[in-house]
């Protein structure tokens, strides 16, 4: 989760000049990006650490004024590890070209993420994942890390209950805002239903809802993915039945459970790509540590103290 929130807030706080050295209780009044660290003379400075930890803090809110400078603390860590690793690159002399640039600007930019200005914190993303790519070839994975991992990791390969859900959806804006309406034709088509008529054909034929051009098939459901009335009735239901109709909103729902795979646990040939895939990012992941680890000790780095305005107050 660290490492996806720093590269979100990178992409949204470029880094701003550091203007002064704040330590609490002095500067003048006013300044708000000071430095908190120094990376072989390159600053990170109080306005980097506040994006990202603007969202972590948004996933967890209610932390205590501890909980919440200690992780201002650790996002001024990953910021410093993220620094290492780009002067580390650039140490390599690792290019990434316009063209792969402009690609990752305009995939941001489908995600809602506005980064036309942030062009060279991206080229340094990329740089980084370049250099990093250098050091992961994949290895060979025996059989009996593939085993072992299984044995200590078996509730990781239970696969609970799954229904095979098909859904008719009927909305009263479509009836001219008359719910009673949409009621009664709800009720009309379960009596279709009851007199043996193909679910598939009339959801195709009346449902206004997902998949009705695929007879209203919503796939496999697990317990809890669909809203609570419709969760209710499809593990109620035994393979085959239908609801009667279901009330949502300004709408009417009916659905049918066409198949039911009970829970059980993957075996090990089943469950060997997804290990192995695991594994092959434990050791990513092992690299990657032992590199930042290698950098931190051969880097000169100063924390300044730094206590964050903005913590919450006991």
């Amino acid at each position: 989760m660290l490492r996806i929130a720093s590269l979100a807030a990178g992409l949204l706080l470029a880094a701003l000049p550091a203007v002064a050295l704040e330590r609490p209780g002095e500067g003048p009044p006013g300044l708000v990006n000071s430095i908190v660290a120094i990376v072989n003379n390159e600053p990170i400075t109080k306005l980097e650490v506040d994006g990202l930890v603007a969202e972590m803090y948004r996933e967890a809110p209610d932390l205590s004024p501890d909980e919440y400078r200690a992780t201002w603390n650790k996002a001024r860590e990953t910021l410093i590890e993220s620094r290492l690793l780009v002067l580390e690159a650039r140490r390599r002399r690792i290019e990434v070209p316009p063209e792969a640039v402009n690609a990752e600007v305009e995939r941001l930019a489908k995600a809602g993420i506005k980064a036309e200005d942030r062009r060279d914190m991206i080229r340094e993303n990329l740089m980084v994942g370049r250099m990093l790519s250098t050091l992961y070839s994949a290895r060979a994975i025996s059989p009996d890390e593939v085993a072992d991992y299984y044995e200590k990791h078996r509730d990781d390969f239970l696969l609970r209950e799954q229904r095979q859900v098909s859904l008719i959806m009927l909305r009263a804006a479509d009836f001219g805002g008359d719910k009673t309406a949409v009621r009664r034709k709800a009720q009309e088509i379960v009596a279709e239903l009851k007199k043996g008529e193909d679910f598939a054909l009339l959801a195709r034929r009346y449902s206004k809802g997902p998949a009705a051009d695929k007879g209203g098939d919503q796939g496999w459901m697990r317990k809890g993915s669909l809203i609570p009335a419709l969760d209710e009735a499809v593990f109620r239901l035994k393979p085959g039945e239908f609801s009667e109709p279901i009330e949502s909103g300004d709408s009417f729902l009916i659905v049918k459970v066409a198949g039911v795979q009970p829970a059980s646990r993957q075996s090990l040939a089943e469950a060997r790509p997804a290990i192995e895939r695991q594994l092959q990012a434990d050791e990513r992941q092992r690299r990657r540590e032992q590199l930042i680890e290698r950098l931190r000790s051969e880097a000169s780095i100063l924390r300044f103290d730094f206590v964050p305005a903005d913590a919450p107050r006991e």
